[in-house]
């Protein structure tokens, strides 16, 4: 358990303070396509709504029954909420692509996201298809 908060603590990190991304943009169509996740958990964001940013991604995570916890996931949203705040919270994104491989199992989605304090980042995010549901991967 203490090994999976340090991953949501570093996913977290490397998710708000490098790149991420979502808003208008390209997607495959489906609700749950790689492209619609990330516009989900960006619109919350861009709302204030970080808790149900938090709650969309872990939801939305490979490997989510070993994620959940009340406490575990109060903690992740503090320090989503703080990392975005700090740069004046998120003012727009965009998906800048989705990037589905040929045999159909992963994906990336590459967005750009501008923050309040005017500060532009690029992330890619990786996806799993897991039983034909897309999954954020954080690696393995």
């Amino acid at each position: 358990m203490k090994r999976i908060f340090i991953f949501l603590a570093v996913a977290t990190f490397t998710f708000f303070a490098t790149n991420c991304g979502g808003g208008s943009g390209s997607g495959s169509g489906g609700s749950n396509s790689p492209a619609n996740i990330q516009k989900s958990i960006f619109s919350q964001m861009q709302k204030g709504n970080y808790a149900k940013a938090v709650e969309i991604m872990i939801d939305n995570l490979e490997g989510k029954e070993e994620a959940e916890g009340t406490e575990m996931l109060q903690a992740f949203t503090e320090k989503a909420k703080q990392s975005a705040e700090s740069k004046g919270g998120l003012k727009s994104f965009e998906i800048i692509s989705e990037i589905i491989s040929e045999d159909g199992l992963t994906a990336t989605v590459t967005s750009k996201l501008v923050y309040g304090n005017g500060k532009e980042e690029t992330e890619k995010s990786k996806y799993v298809n897991k039983d034909g549901k897309w999954k954020l991967s954080f690696g393995k």
